[in-house]
């Protein structure tokens, strides 16, 4: 009292009354909410108290089995119809003498989406595309056709060119999208969503201490099972044809609309094939004429070439002819002459026999075989290869190198102006031709006279004979 007493000395004498007043309401809300509090905590114990005595110790089994019960034995046996659903099941019970209960059930489901049936492609289809077939054929048709066509001749004509010709990519792209509109599968609307279906079912409900236990479960889905092979909608083909008012009509009119388009397009493709099969057989053609021509005028040009080449031989190659001439190698020379006594014509070549000697010495003499070919060109020189055979040489000269062998050999040319020009050689020496001798001669009515040399011959026998009374071929 004394601390309120001193508080109150403290105040202005005009608040004394208001400070009495406050904490007497103060006081007054304090009570309240103690008792407040009092009365909730009260409520709720007795809440607590009767909720406790509303749960049973254990659950409660009702005298026969629920909608509930017949549903979780149902529900497994259509696992395989994810279509359908569950929506009701219809049910009465009847007790039986050993307790257990039959359960008569009716099972309502309804079909979820709608189901489709797969059909092929009508027969109208393939035979509207029909109409894209004579463009198709007369775009892949072989060159050959087209070649036949412009009038070229058969023996141009290859096995390359009787091939089928593929379509072009952007033909090909057209008929393979025909193709796929005609013969693509249809989808029919077999069985609406919403579709209510009722099976019948029956059940034997045991009651097992808590719950009751179903046995002896009769569920016939074989209605359910022609479902099955229906295409629900979720599963269709992202462009799948499905069958509706008018579907068919459309679908014949979009297949006129593409095949037109084809047929547009092959167009300007077979002509342009049969007149590239045109061009080509032209160009044939001209090309036949120029081989040909070409072929006349090597034919005349060969003819005179060999009447040429005849008059050549009638001129220079004749029995009694006689070449003289002169031989060098390097620093060493001498004279030659060679004498034709029988020459022989055939078709593109002559051949004749003879001999060789030194123009100084005609005892040394040397018996050959020669034999000339018919030049493939006018105005070529003619080529004349003269074997060497037995017969007599001087030792003491260089080109006895090439006697004392069996393989020497003239291998000469006759010019336009009857001369023979060419090497003395050995056919051994092919890789060395620094060793032939060059040779040159000319036709001459007289034989060459000049001096003798006073060495003794020798004698080539070793090697074989050619024939005396006509030339070898």
């Amino acid at each position: 009292m004394n601390e309120v007493h001193t508080a109150s000395n403290a105040l202005p004498s005009g608040s004394i009354g208001g400070m009495k007043r406050f904490m007497l309401m103060a006081v007054t809300v304090i009570c309240s909410l103690v008792i407040a509090g009092c009365k909730d905590e009260q409520t709720q114990q007795s809440a607590d108290e009767k909720q406790g005595e509303d749960i049973p110790l254990h659950p409660v089994v009702s005298a026969e089995p629920e909608v509930q019960d017949v549903r979780l034995s149902l529900l497994p046996l259509l696992a395989d119809f994810p279509m359908v659903k569950l929506d009701d099941v219809q049910m009465s019970c009847t007790r039986r003498e050993d307790g257990s209960v039959l359960v008569t059930a009716r099972a309502v489901l309804s079909v979820e989406e709608n189901l489709y049936n797969v059909e092929e492609s009508p027969v109208i289809f393939n035979a509207e595309r029909k109409a894209i077939n004579d463009a198709m054929n007369r775009a892949m048709l072989p060159e050959s056709a087209y070649l036949l066509q412009v009038g070229a001749d058969a023996g141009w004509i290859t096995e390359e060119d009787r091939a089928a010709k593929p379509l072009p990519e952007h033909l090909q792209n057209l008929a393979d999208e025909i193709k796929q509109m005609a013969e693509r599968p249809i989808y029919r609307l077999r069985t609406p969503a919403h579709t209510a279906v009722e099976i019948p079912a029956s059940l034997v409900a045991t009651r097992v201490e808590d719950r009751w236990v179903m046995n002896d479960i009769s569920f016939d889905t074989q209605p359910l099972r022609s479902l099955l092979p229906l295409v629900p909608e979720r599963a269709l083909p992202k462009d799948a044809m499905v069958v509706t008012d008018g579907f068919e009509e459309k679908q014949r009119a979009l297949l006129r609309e593409k095949i037109d388009s084809f047929n547009t397009e092959a167009k300007p493709y077979i002509e342009g094939r049969e007149t590239a099969a045109r061009t080509r057989m032209l160009e044939a053609q001209a090309r036949r004429d120029e081989a040909e021509k070409k072929e006349q005028q090597q034919t005349v040009a060969l003819e005179e070439s060999r009447k040429e080449w005849e008059s050549t031989c009638a001129k220079f190659f004749h029995d009694s002819a006689t070449y003289t001439g002169e031989w060098k190698r390097e620093n060493d020379f001498g004279r030659f002459t060679l004498r034709i006594s029988r020459a022989q014509k055939f078709v593109d070549s002559l051949q004749f026999i003879g001999t060789l000697s030194d123009s100084e010495l005609p005892q040394v003499e040397l018996r050959v075989v020669g034999r000339c070919e018919a030049a493939k060109k006018s105005g070529e020189s003619i080529p004349c290869v003269v074997r060497v055979y037995n017969g007599r040489y001087d030792p003491d000269v260089a080109t006895a190198e090439v006697f004392d062998k069996k393989d020497s050999v003239l291998l000469l040319s006759l010019e336009k102006d009857g001369t023979l020009t060419g090497t003395l050689t050995c056919e051994a020496w092919a890789e060395q031709p620094q060793k032939a001798f060059q040779v040159r001669l000319s036709l001459t009515s007289k034989k060459a006279a000049g001096r003798r040399r006073s060495a003794a011959p020798t004698s080539r026998s070793s090697q074989p004979t050619p024939p005396d009374q006509q030339p070898s071929r």
